[in-house]
């Protein structure tokens, strides 16, 4: 027989091998045979003491412990560390993995392959553990004489060249010099790096290195991770482990597959596991309750890894426990405060520990999934359980996370060019655009040193994607950095697929008008993202960069199609509806003022504010709006004064401006454009040819800028009334965005005007506000209808 570890299946090949010798030549083994056959666990005696010679290699590879079962499911991994130690092209090789995942057995059916291979180029294999403590079915013992340091490991390895030896890591490289070496550690979490980094640079170059470790030497070396066993080896390992201690342990060998297979699962398919498993059911205890009751397996296995974990690391594998599923290292970023440079290499740590695992996406290669072990979990779950508040925390922060991007999806689905939207490439992306959505609400708030955080977070995480440079120009150009913003959309832009090139053209467009004054760059970015979008947003933009360009009849048409082809009657609508208005209001403007045209300018005018003030007449009260439309009335009035008669054709725009801004004249008043209004109105009254209808408007609307209101109440905010529901009602003011509630009972009409009980709607009223209501909407405790001219 060769010296190395008997594998599975060896005994059985032996034995049926010898039984073709059974001439009347070979009677002693044909009697051995018939022992075995009766009494299978019986061994033959050899005399002699252990050697420490194999042929020609001098080793000191003590005796393995797995003969009972063989080295199972491992094959595929000697072979490969196997090849790696004969080529010598790595000093330094470990064995990572959990405690009991069969390193040190691995490590020793490594060496006894080299020392059958003929073509193995060591003169010397040298082996130490630092083993200090081993499981037993009767718990953690500790191990008698265990070497538990460097020096110790050190002096141990010398007595193999000498017996008298007693120096330390010098005189142990005098004595290896110019011998081709293989040293092989144990257990090496037991020291620091450091002190393994010193024994490798004080030792000759021919000495080559084999570790086993839960956590790994951290430098100059090649790291092999072990992982659990297959499903299949794990259950050969069972059955054979089972069957090899017979006795109590007999009859787990022949359990149904389902049962090993779930006896197995819950021990993770660890070979330490299962071994202790059948140990544990040998020595009396209950195979339900040993599988339920892991602890001090567990804690056998994870303990020394954890206590050695710094706060980051241990933060994160908390983290990991609280979510209870695999996560990408994105969503950790998003979930945690740590620097992006300390989370990567705290999960570099975790995975190094066996702690976690790292797997490909399904969906993207190139993404990891990191994965909590089971054996880690059932280590915080039951010995080192994380506090309550971290896994709350936690929990909160993925909730944040999940609603983050709904309303992401829900914003996108909405308006997919809204300033808040952030878009995404894949779900992979979702961490990073919850980030940039962060940043562009503190930039909102005017927390830019916020804002710069986030953004720099959601840049180390993903660089390459080209939303980071989007918001980021965005909330630059927003805080008038024009050349950084500009430079960043560039960049996007190169870094953009067709779908982000057409987004980002729409915003540097606007950039470039809005912020950059340079209209003739934005527009072919705006045409160019209109053709990808054929949207309501990109319409708008391109009839407002026309608009800038004095192009008024492009500008109309893109305008008129943008609010053709919207739905609903949201902000952009109102948006949409505000530039078409202006562009009315500056084409008249042109007209008069280069091309001398008053009658044309007064159409356009006339045009664009009948087009809003129906906005403002279905309930609408936007500030804008009403700037645009007052500065339309403006114009239209300085054009009918340009022409010097009133012409009769106009007398209908007249009174339906007239009462326009009559109507919502609490709203005008507000506006910068009021204080040239009533010079235009009394220009118009003194104008010859205008009709009585139109006289009385003009000294209505001089009425409306003195009302008729008592001294108590003079300094009383004015209103509208916005709805009435019978008992109670609704008013709006520009100060007051979710409007005024008031009930019926506080409605007084002792200002000169009449309330409307049946339909006040539109009634023109001081109110005054109660401080101390119990609702987030205003309450007025005060109302009366106002006179306004008549």
């Amino acid at each position: 027989m060769h010296g190395r570890p008997l594998r599975a299946g060896d005994a059985e090949k032996a034995v049926s091998a010898c039984r073709e010798f059974t001439s009347r030549f070979w009677p002693t083994l044909r009697d051995t045979l018939d022992k075995l056959g009766t009494e299978p666990e019986w061994e033959p005696a050899f005399n002699g003491s252990k050697r420490r010679y194999s042929d020609r290699i001098l080793h000191n590879l003590p005796p393995f412990d797995y003969d009972d079962t063989g080295l199972i499911g491992r094959s595929q991994a000697c072979s490969e560390i196997v090849r790696h130690l004969l080529r010598r092209r790595e000093p330094m090789i470990t064995i990572t993995g959990e405690g009991g995942i069969g390193k040190t057995a691995l490590a020793s059916d490594v060496a006894y392959s080299l020392l059958d291979n003929p073509d193995s180029p060591y003169e010397c294999i040298l082996w130490t553990s630092l083993k200090t403590e081993r499981l037993t079915a009767n718990g953690v013992v500790e191990i008698a004489g265990a070497v538990r340091d460097i020096t110790g490991a050190t002096q141990n390895l010398g007595k193999v060249l000498a017996d008298d030896f007693k120096g330390g890591a010098e005189e142990l490289s005098e004595a290896l010099e110019g011998v081709e070496t293989l040293l092989i550690i144990d257990n090496l979490e037991t020291v620091s790096g450091s002190e393994i980094v010193t024994l490798y640079e004080t030792l000759p170059e021919s000495v080559t290195y084999l570790m086993t470790s839960r956590i790994g030497v951290g430098q100059i070396e090649r790291r092999i991770p072990l992982p659990p066993l297959e499903k299949k080896d794990a259950q050969t390992l069972f059955r054979s482990f089972a069957r090899a201690r017979g006795g109590k342990a007999d009859y787990l060998s022949r359990l149904k597959q389902d049962t090993v297979e779930q006896i197995v699962t819950r021990l993770r398919f660890s070979p330490l596991a299962i071994r202790w498993y059948v140990l544990s059911v040998e020595s009396g205890r209950r195979p339900r309750d040993t599988l339920t009751d892991q602890d001090e397996l567990i804690d056998f296995c994870v303990r020394s890894v954890f206590d050695a974990l710094s706060e980051t690391p241990k933060s994160i594998l908390s983290v990991l426990y609280a979510l209870d599923r695999t996560s990408t290292f994105d969503e950790l970023a998003v979930l945690t405060d740590s620097p992006i440079d300390d989370l990567n290499l705290a999960v570099k740590e975790l995975s190094a520990g066996s702690l976690v695992t790292q797997k490909p996406d399904p969906d993207d290669e190139l993404i990891s999934q990191v994965q909590i072990t089971e054996a880690a979990q059932h280590f915080l779950r039951r010995v080192a359980p994380p506090q309550k508040a971290d896994i709350s925390s936690t929990l909160l922060r993925e909730q944040e996370f999940k609603r983050s991007e709904e309303q992401r999806r829900a914003d996108e689905s909405k308006r997919q060019l809204a300033p808040n939207v952030v878009r995404v490439r894949s779900r992979h992306d979702e961490p990073t655009a919850h980030l940039l959505r962060l940043a562009l609400a503190q930039s909102r708030a005017g927390s830019m040193d916020r804002a710069k955080s986030y953004i720099t977070r959601a840049r180390s995480l993903n660089p390459e994607f080209w939303e980071v440079d989007r918001v980021e120009a965005f909330i630059m150009s927003q805080n008038d950095q024009i050349d950084q913003a500009s430079s960043l959309y560039r960049s996007a832009l190169r870094k953009a697929d067709e779908a982000g090139e057409a987004v980002i053209a729409y915003y540097f467009a606007g950039h470039l008008a809005g912020r950059g004054h340079d209209v003739g760059a934005a527009l072919p970015l705006a045409e160019s993202a209109h053709e990808y979008f054929q949207g309501a947003d990109t319409a708008q933009l391109l009839g407002k960069l026309h608009l800038w360009a004095r192009n008024y009849e492009e500008s109309q048409v893109h305008l008129e199609w943008a609010l053709e082809n919207m739905t609903g009657r949201g902000r952009l609508r109102l948006i949409i509806l505000t530039t078409l208005v202006d562009s009315w209001r500056r084409w008249s403007e042109s007209l008069l003022e280069d091309d001398r045209h008053p009658l044309e300018a007064a159409h356009k005018a006339a045009a664009g504010f009948s087009q809003g003030i129906r906005e403002l007449d279905s309930g609408a009260w936007d500030q804008r709006l009403a700037e645009i439309l007052l500065e339309s009335a403006n114009s239209f009035l300085r054009a009918i004064g340009e022409i010097g008669v009133f012409p009769p054709q106009f007398e209908s725009d007249a009174v339906r401006i007239l009462k326009g801004v009559k109507r919502h004249a609490v709203l005008f008043e507000r506006c910068a454009a009021w204080r040239h209004f009533p010079g235009r109105v009394g220009r118009l009254y003194r104008m010859p040819g205008i009709s009585e209808e139109t006289s009385n408007l003009c000294e209505d609307l001089v009425h409306v800028a003195k009302p008729k209101l008592a001294d108590s109440t003079a300094a009383s905010p004015r209103g509208i009334v916005k709805a009435w529901c019978g008992t109670y009602g609704f008013i709006s003011h520009p100060d007051y965005p979710s409007d005024v509630f008031f009930p019926g009972s506080v409605v007084q009409e002792d200002h000169g005007a009449k309330w409307d009980a049946i339909n006040p709607v539109g009634i023109h009223v001081v109110f005054e506000v109660d401080e101390h209501g119990k609702t987030d909407r205003p309450r007025a405790n005060f109302v009366a209808p106002i006179s306004t001219g008549h």
